[in-house]
């Protein structure tokens, strides 16, 4: 490279550092355009378009970038990163593999590969391959702080209690890895070092209320509820709008107070009482967020976070999305003295709520909740019975076989405290029976199980127990809609913290304590779309039979829908939201044909003008996802095409399921092979407009 074109790449780079990446990308493109095909360059557009937020343009500057250097593993993990960046979570797998098979040695592969597994919940998988990453580079922090979070989804606290031990070793300026472990060292029952590990915490970080609200529990633990009262209060000052610190200060309080008013012989053991309330982690594993936000600044800040400090009160430490930096790889040949990091500096120099959501993410989702042992230490500690994702697994395959009862119990005992839209509330579990205060209800999961689940909220309704639904703020307006009896917020305003009679249950923890069958839940439609947006968005239908189309990022389902689009008299409308989708229908030969939504649908809130919009619509077809549980929530008539691994509610092998009367399903016979899907569902549609007035 010549010593202009070397001059001014540094000073791109040096752009990039400084976030100005407008600056950047223009310097780097009118390099590519003097010298097409330099994968270095192009490796720096795919990282500056994925900072920027432009994941469309990213993806087409990956792939161009793997076609070019196909032999080069450094490009199959950059159109991965991509993919990953989409939520694609499958196709970035095959990336990642396919980097590891060009280059065996490449540590970014493997543990890049091990995130998607992770992601998919196929989580001894995941453990082999940061297993294999640590044997190449027994040093290569992210594959290590991924392996401690994917040992904790396994139930292996001992085995995760070590990796952060050992993060805490490999950065010990790093007060997430202390937390973390100070945190399982609590779960374990020592208590002593578990304080240790957070007043250390502290030391790195003074106003880490994580760390202030885990001496709390070590204080509580050991009998001392004044001074656990001062931490929790100094973990509140540091955030406030945690509902969990809030809860947890305001029992702490009620307990001291009854004490002082009526003096007992002697406090309940911190675990024995809270034996006595039933405290319980979060019941079942859903997507990662909590009302607070992403808050962590570093992959190893969110390692510590997935951890649960306390058996006796269930953590208020955020279980966040782990992300692990864009993977660094050589200097550009092009550029001697540019920082093999430049990449990965860019990402964790902005703030967290500027950097690519996702790019290079594992979604662990848990906490850790060993049993108490304060005898044995962690390499001694075992668990002979099954682990919670074994449990989990075969609970999933009852449900999906019908068997409620044995799912929903085995669901529950699988469960290891994942993340949720609002985490576990430091008050007792709600056993069904007893007439609370106040029921808080969490929304957990993603929004299809929101969907899903959310209709037993008219069973509390109906009981008249008195519940609150807390879920994420852009859900609120959707969830909203299903009972106007129940209240749904994003937070705990209005409602008495202090009150002892209040109780907590997560929404998806419904079915086992109320109404186990599904004959027995709400039947559709029970999500009711807001009149003045029906009446809003009636003249957007189109001409014709119209059917509304979504396929969730799986573009060979995408393709398979031209069978719809050759129909004579058939309207298309994509009923997809996802910034990508645009690029998606334009690169299929029928997208023309399809009409769209138009930029700002659904801004106030998930789905809050497409369940107003399907009301027009004549047939839904979709893949797995939120629009399938829109459809059947709202009664309307669809086609749901499902593949051999299908969601536990679509069941095995039915063409209709139980908790949607109104969908029928086409059910694939191969992973991602939708052909012989296409010519079932273009009949099927064809058939209802044959028999429309």
């Amino acid at each position: 490279m010549v010593e202009e074109e070397r001059a001014a790449i540094s000073r791109a780079t040096a752009l990039h550092r400084e976030g100005r990446l407008d600056e950047a990308l223009e310097i780097y493109l009118r390099l590519l355009k003097a010298r097409p095909g330099v994968f270095e360059v192009e490796r720096l557009v795919v990282f500056a378009q994925l900072q920027a937020g432009r994941i469309k343009e990213a993806h087409v500057a990956a792939r161009r970038a793997k076609q070019g250097h196909s032999s080069n593993p450094h490009a199959h993990v950059l159109l991965g990163a991509t993919l990953q960046a989409e939520h694609k979570w499958e196709r970035a797998l095959k990336a990642f593999e396919a980097a590891a098979r060009l280059d065996p040695g490449l540590v970014e592969a493997r543990y890049l590969a091990g995130n998607m597994l992770a992601n998919l919940g196929r989580h001894a998988e995941a453990l082999a391959h940061f297993d294999t990453a640590l044997v190449l580079d027994p040093r290569a922090v992210e594959a290590l702080a991924n392996r401690a979070q994917v040992r904790v989804r396994l139930g292996q606290n001992a085995e995760a209690l070590a990796d952060f031990a050992r993060l805490a070793e490999l950065q010990p300026w790093e007060p997430a890895h202390l937390l973390a472990k100070g945190a399982l060292l609590h779960g374990f029952g020592r208590s002593a070092e578990a304080g240790e590990a957070a007043f250390a915490a502290l030391q790195l970080k003074p106003d880490l209320a994580d760390a202030h609200f885990l001496i709390g529990q070590t204080l509580r633990s050991g009998g001392d509820l004044p001074a656990a009262r001062e931490a929790f209060r100094l973990a509140l000052a540091a955030a406030p709008d945690r509902p969990a610190f809030q809860l947890a200060l305001a029992r702490l309080e009620r307990e001291l107070g009854e004490a002082e008013m009526s003096p007992a012989p002697s406090d309940p053991a911190p675990d024995a009482d809270a034996a006595q309330a039933g405290l319980e982690p979060a019941d079942l594993p859903h997507t990662p967020g909590d009302l607070e936000g992403i808050c962590a600044a570093t992959p190893a800040a969110e390692a510590a976070e997935a951890a649960e400090p306390a058996p006796s009160i269930p953590s208020a430490i955020p279980p966040a999305p782990l992300p692990a930096p864009l993977p660094a790889t050589e200097p550009p040949a092009v550029d001697p003295g540019l920082p093999a990091t430049v990449e990965a500096e860019a990402v964790w120099d902005l703030a967290p709520d500027e950097a690519q959501p996702d790019a290079g993410s594992l979604l662990v989702e848990d906490y850790a909740r060993p049993e108490p042992s304060a005898s044995l230490p962690p390499d001694e500690f075992a668990d002979e019975s099954p682990s919670p994702e074994t449990v989990r697994l075969r609970a999933l395959d009852a449900l999906a076989e019908g068997r409620w009862q044995d799912g929903w119990v085995g669901l529950e005992a699988g469960a290891t405290g994942d993340s949720s839209a609002q985490e576990p509330l430091p008050l007792p579990h709600w056993d069904g029976v007893e007439m609370p205060s106040v029921l808080i209800v969490t929304a957990e999961g993603d929004l299809a199980d929101l969907i899903l689940f959310g209709r037993l909220l008219r069973l509390l309704a109906d009981r008249k127990i008195p519940a609150r639904l807390l879920a994420q703020a852009g859900d609120v307006p959707l969830l909203s809609r299903i009972d106007a009896r129940i209240p749904v917020a994003s937070d705990l305003a209005g409602v008495d913290v202090r009150d002892a009679g209040l109780r907590w249950t997560p929404l998806a923890s419904l079915p086992r304590l109320m109404a186990p069958d599904p004959q027995g839940w709400p039947h559709p439609p029970y999500l009711l779309a807001d009149p003045a947006r029906i009446a809003r968005w009636r003249a957007m239908r189109p001409d014709g039979f119209s059917v509304g189309i979504a396929w969730n990022g799986d573009l060979p389902l995408l393709s398979a829908f031209a069978a719809l689009a050759a129909l004579e008299g058939i309207a298309l409308v994509s009923l997809e939201t996802r910034p990508e989708a645009e690029a998606e229908l334009a690169a299929m030969p029928f997208g023309g044909q399809v009409s769209r939504l138009g930029p700002g649908w659904d801004g106030d809130g998930s789905f809050s003008d497409t369940a107003a919009f399907i009301q027009h619509l004549d047939v839904l077809v979709t893949g797995e996802g939120p629009v399938a549980h829109l459809a059947g929530a709202r009664g309307r008539t669809g086609l749901v095409a499902v593949g051999p691994a299908a969601h536990w509610c679509w069941g095995r092998e039915a063409g209709t399921t139980a908790f949607y009367p109104s969908l029928a399903l086409v059910r694939a016979a191969r992973p991602g092979d939708w052909s012989g899907v296409a010519e079932i569902l273009a009949a099927r549609v064809a058939a209802w407009r044959d028999a429309a007035p």
